[in-house]
């Protein structure tokens, strides 16, 4: 379908989701969050996408949310304003959950709604300088797009509730050592870069892919026994796949594997 704020693609297996509101920092407007709940569902829905990489077009990443478009909402009665949090919690939601790994490039600035939509990828590569930071305190707000939680899986509790809470900015580089990011690059290696890990993880067999994204998930929140019973059944599955035989005779035969997820 045509969108107004980003742009999707398809390309052997990776789907490409663009922020491309460069004029504004790529702030999230109301438009823009229904559009990116859209590609992604679209994207979690087709059988040809192996993963998908957010990015955004121009300088920055995402500045956070388009503040006029947040202004409109103040003005609205209560029951509303709940509905555009359920509208904008959409694609967040739909990219953590998805059984495909979702990756971010991030550049400039990753701030507010847009740090957020970076920690709702399962991994991040970002140039260097980038700045990082959730704000919402700043305007006697929460943040309401997971990032609550999943700021606290990356870097502990304590940390969290402190960078929350002070809206404190940092870099590329302190991300890195805080585990927010998995790569830092300069900003012109940034595209090549995140593209082939994306590239890399689409290329591995499906089933075990999607079966790891779920029992990582789990493990934060429940105990080592039900994940080690989730590890069962997922490898029961695997063993049985077509996709486990064509790996096992693709390492004897010395080739590239074909999988065909099944």
């Amino acid at each position: 379908m045509p969108y107004e704020t980003i742009a999707y693609g398809v390309d052997a297996g990776l789907a490409t989701i663009t922020l491309n509101r460069p004029d504004k920092r790529n702030a999230i407007n109301t438009t823009m969050f229904g559009e990116l709940g859209d590609a992604a569902e679209e994207a979690a829905a087709d059988g040809g996408v192996r993963a998908v990489l957010v990015r955004g077009e121009g300088p920055s990443f995402c500045a956070g949310i388009d503040l006029a478009a947040f202004g409109e909402q103040l003005a609205a009665p209560p029951e509303q304003m709940d509905e555009f949090v359920v509208h904008a919690q959409r694609p967040f939601a739909v990219l953590a959950g998805m059984a495909k790994p979702t990756v971010a490039a991030v550049q400039g600035h990753a701030l507010g709604a847009g740090c957020q939509l970076a920690l709702g990828c399962d991994l991040r590569v970002a140039a260097e300088g980038t700045s990082f930071g959730i704000l919402e305190l700043n305007f006697g707000i929460i943040p309401d797009l997971g990032g609550n939680a999943r700021l606290a899986g990356l870097v502990g509790p304590a940390r969290a509730k402190e960078l929350i809470w002070t809206s404190a900015r940092f870099d590329a580089e302190q991300a890195e050592r805080w585990g927010v990011v998995n790569r830092v690059v300069p900003v012109g290696e940034l595209a090549g870069t995140a593209e082939a890990l994306a590239r890399e993880v689409a290329g591995r067999a499906p089933i075990p892919v999607r079966h790891v994204k779920a029992l990582v998930d789990r493990a934060e929140h429940e105990p080592l026994e039900a994940v080690m019973a989730g590890e069962r059944a997922a490898q029961g599955e695997c063993l049985t796949s077509a996709d486990h035989k064509e790996a096992v005779a693709a390492y004897f035969e010395r080739r590239e594997p074909r999988f065909s997820d099944r």
